[in-house]
């Protein structure tokens, strides 16, 4: 049986995420994916929660001719999670 993790524990491992790299929403999805079911339209929100803290910083990068939005922690974030 899966119980569904609250806000602040996906919080925490989003920003652990972005500890080892940048990366981009669906990447995050799918890694938060291998321990909990996740949808997007539950991830986002908080990706932009934690942007507005000024946690993480978002870029954008075309790959494949595919615009791909990045996230990053920033030196902030880096203090706050750890």
């Amino acid at each position: 049986m899966r119980f569904p993790l609250p806000a602040p524990l996906l919080e925490f491992l989003i920003l652990a995420i972005l500890d080892q790299q940048d990366s981009y929403g669906y990447e995050i999805c799918q890694q938060i994916k291998t321990i909990q079911m996740i949808k997007a339209p539950v991830l986002y929100p908080i990706l932009k929660k934690l942007q507005q803290e000024g946690l993480i910083e978002s870029y954008e990068k075309i790959i494949s001719n595919r615009r791909r939005k990045y996230y990053l922690l920033t030196a902030s974030g880096k203090r706050n999670w750890k």
